[in-house]
């Protein structure tokens, strides 16, 4: 039997400076872009992304972390409704609806990663319906 110990966070929502805040306090410490602590792992229980301003950090955070060990994530719903938004089937149809709602939660999201086009999403979407 194993003795690992585990930190659990979720609810990122794209604020690294909190991220930041809770690993020190954890006593997590960064070395060569990744951190870590000596007697835990951390899991991350998904929603990194939308609403805060640093959602790139909170990513390279965490990829970082997984990458290197420290950390194991798994997707919250926020990522699978971006993945859903962004994605497109067989048909070339989205697959999550382009609605107004929708637009406007994913809206933040897509233009800071520089990865996706809203406008051009809207303009497919809306030249299929």
């Amino acid at each position: 039997m194993t003795n690992q110990r585990y930190d659990l966070v979720g609810d990122i929502h794209g604020h690294a400076d909190a991220l930041h805040r809770l690993l020190h306090k954890l006593e997590y410490t960064e070395v060569d872009g990744v951190f870590r602590n000596p007697q835990r792992k951390m899991i991350f229980v998904g929603d990194f992304i939308d609403r805060g301003p640093q959602q790139r950090e909170v990513l390279r955070i965490a990829r970082s972390m997984c990458e290197a060990g420290a950390a194991s994530a798994v997707m919250g719903n926020h990522e699978f409704n971006a993945i859903g938004w962004a994605a497109q089937n067989e048909d070339g149809r989205f697959l999550r609806k382009h609605s107004e709602k929708n637009a406007s939660q994913h809206a933040k999201f897509p233009y800071r990663l520089g990865t996706f086009s809203l406008r051009k999403a809207m303009l497919s979407s809306s030249s299929s319906s």
